[in-house]
Order: C-alpha cells, then sequence, then structure tokens
C-alpha cells in the first residue's frame, strides 16, 4: 500500500529523528570513499562497471524489496549525507515518494534523472497494451526502462558523462570501463534480437507488467495479470485464462518480489508452469539474458 501525504510526513519525521542519533555517533563515510546512491541493484551494476572501486554505491532498495512499497532505512538515510550524486532511475514509486524528503535532507546533493532520454511508455501508450481485461488502466508512466538494452545505453551513457565531468582525474580508467559496459550491453541487445525476431508479434504473459520495454524494443506483447498495482479479480482470471488458452501460451512469468499464487492457478488451469524472473537483480546482464532465454522457451513448447 502507498502511504498517504500525511503518514509519508509522519514517518519521515522519526527517520529524522533516529537519523539524528546516527550523526551524533558517527560521521565516517564507506571506507572513505565518495559515496554515490541509487534507486535499485541493476544501477549499482551499471555504476561499479564503470568506475570500479573508486566509489561506494549506496543502494536504497535492498534485494527482495518492492520499489512500489519500500520505505528506507535510518541507516540508508544515514549514507544519503555522504553521497555527492543520486541517480534515480525515474518514474519508481518509491523515488516519487521519497526523493522529495531526501533532498530536503541533503539539498546540495544532486540527483541525475536516468530516464531523461529515454524513450518512454506513457500512460497513454499503456492503455493500449494488450491486459486482457476490459478497461484495465495503468497511471503514470512505465518505470521499467532497465529491462531493455537499447534503453539501457541511454541510462549508462548519462552516468558516464556525470563522472567524467566530475571526475576528471578518473577520466581515462572510466572511459575505458565506458567502451566495455556499451559493448556488453550492445551484446546483450544483439543476442536478443537475434532470439527474438522469430517470434515478432507473439505474446507472453506475466504477473506484473515489468518487461513492457523489453517487449516493446523487440516485437513482443506482454499480457500482465496485475491490474492497475492491485491483484485480479475471479472474472479478470477467466479472462486471461482464455485469452492465455487461445494464444497456446503454457508459461506464467513473475517477479520474484510478488506472490505466486495467481500465477500458478492460471499455470494450473492453462497446463503451464510458472517462471520466476528477477528484472531487480544486481547481475543484469545475466538476468536480462534469462528473461530472453525463458520467453523464447515459452514459444518453443
Amino acid at each position: 500500500m502507498i502511504l498517504n501525504k500525511k503518514a509519508m510526513n509522519i514517518r519521515f519525521s522519526l527517520l529524522l529523528m533516529i537519523l539524528g542519533l546516527f550523526l551524533g555517533c558517527s560521521n565516517e563515510s564507506n571506507n572513505n570513499k565518495p559515496t554515490v546512491t541509487v534507486s535499485i541493484l541493476p544501477q549499482q551494476y551499471f555504476v561499479e562497471k564503470l568506475t570500479g572501486d573508486h566509489f561506494a554505491v549506496n543502494v536504497m532498495i535492498p534485494p527482495g524489496a518492492s520499489p512500489v512499497t519500500y520505505e528506507p532505512t535510518p541507516k540508508q538515510m544515514q549514507n544519503l549525507t555522504h553521497s555527492k550524486v543520486y541517480f534515480r532511475i525515474g518514474h519508481i514509486e518509491f523515488e516519487k515518494s521519497w526523493i522529495p524528503n531526501i533532498k530536503d535532507i541533503h539539498p546540495k546533493m544532486k540527483v541525475v534523472d536516468l530516464s531523461e532520454n529515454a524513450h518512454l511508455i506513457s500512460p497513454q501508450e499503456t492503455d493500449h497494451e494488450h491486459h486482457a481485461h476490459d478497461g484495465h488502466h495503468h497511471h503514470g508512466t512505465d518505470p521499467h526502462i532497465w529491462v531493455s538494452p537499447k534503453e539501457v545505453k541511454k541510462q549508462v551513457e548519462i552516468i558516464y558523462q556525470y563522472f567524467i565531468k566530475n571526475y576528471p582525474e578518473l577520466d581515462s580508467s572510466i572511459t575505458a570501463n565506458y567502451q566495455i559496459l556499451m559493448n556488453e550491453v550492445e551484446q546483450l541487445d544483439q543476442y536478443a534480437t537475434h532470439k527474438l525476431e522469430p517470434f515478432k508479434g507473439e505474446k507472453f504473459l506475466i504477473f506484473h507488467p515489468a518487461l513492457s520495454y523489453l517487449a516493446r524494443d523487440y516485437g513482443l506483447e506482454q499480457i500482465s495479470i496485475e491490474i492497475d498495482g492491485k491483484e485480479p479479480t475471479p472474472s479478470n482470471m477467466q479472462e486471461i485464462i482464455k485469452t492465455a488458452r487461445s494464444e497456446n501460451i503454457r508459461i506464467v512469468f513473475v517477479q520474484k518480489q510478488f506472490s505466486k499464487h495467481n500465477a500458478e492457478v492460471i499455470a494450473k488451469e492453462i497446463e503451464g508452469t510458472v517462471v520466476q524472473i528477477n528484472p531487480l537483480d544486481y547481475h543484469w546482464d545475466k538476468s536480462i539474458r534469462f528473461i530472453v532465454d525463458r520467453i523464447v522457451e515459452s514459444y518453443t513448447l
């Protein structure tokens, strides 16, 4: 459940009080390295690939947590006081809820939006995405820009430009790392293109619509079970099952951060299986490659 503004302010005030206690006990940074902050683990992967061990990376949303409901700990808020920059992914609920307060705590910390150059999926575009539910509407821009290698190239470029501008003494090493990372992303883009090209126009079924950008950029169609952040009704479930049967869909994808219950119910009805994926995994390249491979397998059962 997303907190209302009053509840957010109360919890934020409590965090500030506890933060004061932490700051009174220690002013040391993480290993005396400059600290940068990111929202999710794939961003940490990008930053560390670019900068090596020159920076400490403070990740706000830990493994297994949801970017929709997670609330930062006092220790995380303390770490923000050492952070030079916050790389926000762009439109996840955590950032919408907490970054205004984070800016109040640390007004000198620069906030860099990695969705600045993204080809974003707008609410209007998402309304036309296939959901197998009449009247299903999304509110807000789709935030999952890190699942498509084509979009990640733009994000890596923004991170790179920040570091070479603000840390010119590291230009040569960061530029070398940038070329290696961009080559890795390009290879993954080519891999996804090669693997998914034969299945353009095909549909796949997923609980939470986390793969919209991957689907769009490689010519697939995502069918989501979740409706506007809510569990489907029994009638919605029947619609999904009917659609899955008509499209010969036999795999239901579900993120590790979500319950498998509804996915398992649908999988049983269509005589299929549930496949867990983790687009929020630190090892971004392996995660996306795994997802691509599983989508291909779903079309060859």
